[in-house]
Formats: structure tokens, sequence, C-alpha cells
């Protein structure tokens, strides 16, 4: 298996068997499977969607692979996205942005193919198509909770908003960001923003981390800054010393934004980090739905 396999097939591998080595980017990680408990917490949640390339350093000319995956074990699959609900795919470097028209799904995971114009950092951005569905109160309720968004719940119970409903409309949608290097140097694009309603931007340069460091990462709804949201990150990690012990997926962090809607999250290890969130809003007027569940994600990649 060559240098730039895929993080997801080895983590696959991993969680049908035992603890397995991988490469990323050209260095060895490791995976472990997650215990009894996080499974259990994960499966009665919903799922959500990273974008994970094969390789976050390709060379120039060369073309892009990024995997779509929608788990709740990051950064493995479950299913594979349907094309159809594929909203828009880009990849932004400074100044330009460019379609993506190639996909393709490889097992549970979706397949995003482009071959970049120019050297430089590029962010990789997809939307998928909203979807909406019919609950009862209830089981709105219970979705809030699940979620993590029980402030939420708390104040519609207290302002009895739902109390005279059987049944609301909840509709969803996700959108996930990556970022990958063509050739060498070139412009930079870690701070461009996608236009997503819910968007993570982070302010410093994730490729000039280093273990030990802190990384502020923006989050925009509606292109502003959104205070007291909720996020969560965590990494698939390896050692320091690349040929030495490998260690293992990092534990979540739990972070919520400030009042210019920004978090700092301190880098433990080397490895594949993503940071991503959930954030529940009352739908427009119209819209043909109650209420909007947006979720986020960002990966990115540290070197040591």
């Amino acid at each position: 298996m060559s240098a730039r396999v895929s993080l997801v097939h080895a983590m696959g591998r991993a969680a049908a068997k035992r603890p397995a080595e991988m490469r990323v980017a050209g260095q060895r990680v490791a995976a472990i499977v997650l215990g009894g408990l996080a499974l259990a917490a994960a499966a009665a949640r919903a799922d959500d969607f990273w974008l994970v390339p094969n390789a976050f350093n390709v060379g120039p000319r060369s073309t892009v692979v990024v995997r779509g995956q929608t788990s709740s074990r990051f950064p493995t699959s479950k299913a594979a996205v349907a094309i159809d609900r594929i909203a828009d795919a880009r990849l932004i470097s400074k100044g330009r942005s460019e379609a993506v028209a190639n996909f393709g799904t490889d097992g549970n995971s979706l397949i995003l193919r482009h071959r970049p114009r120019r050297a430089g950092q590029y962010v990789v951005a997809v939307s998928l198509k909203p979807r909406a569905l019919r609950e009862s109160v209830p089981g709105f309720l219970r979705y809030l909770e699940l979620e993590g968004a029980t402030e939420a719940r708390a104040r519609l119970e207290r302002e009895g908003v739902l109390a005279a409903r059987d049944s609301v409309t909840r509709r969803y949608a996700k959108y996930a960001k990556t970022l990958v290097q063509v050739g060498r140097g070139g412009p930079r694009a870690f701070g461009a923003i996608a236009g997503h309603p819910l968007e993570l931007v982070p302010a410093r340069d994730p490729a000039t981390l280093r273990s030990g460091d802190t990384l502020r990462v923006r989050l925009l709804f509606q292109g502003k800054p959104l205070p007291n949201a909720h996020l969560s990150a965590n990494a698939v990690v390896h050692s320091q010393d690349i040929g030495g012990e490998p260690v293992s997926v990092a534990p979540d962090t739990a972070l919520v934004t400030d009042g210019s809607g920004a978090v700092l999250l301190r880098i433990g290890a080397a490895g594949v980090w993503n940071v991503r969130g959930v954030h529940i809003a009352p739908a427009a007027a119209g819209s043909g739905a109650d209420w909007d569940t947006h979720w986020v994600s960002i990966v990115f990649h540290v070197t040591r």
C-alpha cells in the first residue's frame, strides 16, 4: 500500500480488527477502536460530515482526492453520501474558486477529485442539500437533548412555544471544509470564506501548527460571529517520533465560542484534527420548515 494511502481505509481496518498502522501524507500513524462507552454515546446522535483528503500535500499539477465521510467516529464513514445531495463543491484559493465536478463513491465514502490550476493552499468546501422531516414534539425535544442543544430545549419548554403543537418540521443541512497543499509555496487560503450558512474559519494557517500550539477558530452563522455555541474537537494522532510508539484517537475536547464567536483549541499532538458543531435555529418564515439544523466541520493536518 502506498505512502499516500487514505486515512479512512486504515481506520476501517482498525475498527474491524486490531489497532493498525496507517499513513497520512507520508507519515505513519495508528488508530484504535473506540471504547464501548464512546460507541454507545455516538449511536444515540446523528452523524457528522467530514472531508478527509487522501493526502494533505500533493505534487504540482496533481489531482486532489478527498473523501466525504458520514459517521459519529472521526474519520470513518457509515455510508456514502449520494452524489445528488451535493449542493456545492469547490476548491478555494486566495482570490479564486474552482468548481469540483468529478464525483464518485468508494465503499462507504463519497469521492471528490479535482486538479487545481496552480500551486498553493486550497480550502476544499462542500455543502449538502437540506433534507426535511416531520417528527413529534417529544421527538424533537429529545433530538435537541442528544445534539447538546440543552439551552434551546430549556428555552422552548420555558416559553411554551411547542405546547399547542403535536409535531414540527425539522430541516437539516451539512457543510464541511478541509485544507490541501498543492505543490510548494503559493498563496495561503486557510482564512477563505466559503459562504456556507454555518462555517468554521481558522485564524492561523494550520500548516504552521506544532504540538502544544493553540489555534483560534471562528464560527460564523450567516456570515456573522456566533457566540455561546458549543463545538467539539478531536484527532487521530501519532507520536512526535514518527518511527516510535504510535498513539491513538484523541478524546473529544468540548469548546464554547466567546463573544466574538471564537474558540481556542490547544493542539495536543501531531495528527489529523477536526473541529465540528451543530447549530439549531428557527427556520425562516415561509420556508416550509419550523427549525433548521446546521452541521459544520473542518479537518486539517498538524505535522509535528
